[in-house]
């Protein structure tokens, strides 16, 4: 794999630097607010993914400590209203997947079955084969 040119790591590192600000002032603006905190609060109002949130050991830390600070944020709704796009994408391509995955599964079944058939009927040419070869 070829590593990255300088200036294409310079824009990751000044990207991940933004998303790390924009966390931060997050879980400021939530503390300010009295809002329960969770990582799933935290993402949702930086704009950033909960994994991002999670492997920033520091963020991370910031996050538990207020957390059990001031106890556990409520449960999340199933569908928040305002990232039902982002939540319908990603319902949406789980189910391609899913119907992908099957559509494969099917695909390997019948395509093992016709490999059988095949040895099957080699096998038996090749017996028919050495009988004939023998006369």
């Amino acid at each position: 794999m070829t590593p990255l040119p300088e200036h294409l790591r310079q824009a990751t590192r000044a990207r991940t630097e933004e998303a790390d600000k924009r966390a931060r002032a997050a879980l400021a603006e939530l503390a300010k607010a009295g809002k329960p905190t969770s990582f799933t609060a935290v993402a949702r109002q930086a704009g950033v993914s909960t994994d991002f949130l999670y492997r920033s050991a520091e963020l991370r830390t910031m996050i538990e400590r207020h957390r059990a600070k001031h106890g556990p944020a409520a449960a999340a709704p199933v569908d928040p209203p305002g990232d039902s796009s982002t939540s319908a994408a990603v319902r949406a391509l789980s189910a391609r997947l899913a119907r992908q995955q099957e559509a494969h599964r099917d695909e390997v079944t019948r395509l093992r079955k016709a490999l059988e058939a095949a040895q099957g009927e080699n096998l038996e040419l090749r017996r028919r084969l050495a009988r004939h070869e023998t006369d």
